[in-house]
């Protein structure tokens, strides 16, 4: 599902002892290792790691996620929920790939977007 991105060095890191709170936007590729509340937009790959502890909507192009959600998850393109990942909150995405153990408590929505009912979909949720 990932394997053709063009990754670069550039990475935005939200360390595993830095807590922030407010709403956040982050562009090609984002790793939160520790705890946000709020909300996230990410226009690129957005990982949530295994120790993180999120607290927010996110709506994003592809996110993949290790560690723990507390809101609704958006992605235009994919989600990938790894068996790490415990998430409260819906999914909703054209793919969506959970790996055997992943926990998760709320709905799944897979069905493909047009960018403009993509932007409906982040205004409404």
């Amino acid at each position: 599902m990932l394997q053709n991105l063009d990754i670069d060095r550039e990475m935005d890191v939200i360390s595993l002892t830095s807590s922030f709170c407010g709403d956040f936007s982050f562009g090609k590729y984002t790793r939160i290792e520790g705890k946000i509340e709020g909300s996230i937009r990410s226009s690129g790959l957005l990982t949530i790691g295994e120790q993180a502890l999120v607290t927010a909507d996110i709506s994003g192009n592809l996110v993949v996620v290790y560690g723990t959600v507390q809101g609704d998850i958006i992605a235009e393109r994919n989600i990938l929920v790894e068996s790490t990942a415990n998430i409260s909150g819906n999914l909703k995405a054209p793919n969506i790939v959970i790996r055997d153990g992943a926990n998760i408590n709320g709905q799944i929505l897979m069905a493909k977007y047009h960018a403009s009912a993509f932007k409906q979909l982040e205004l409404v949720s």
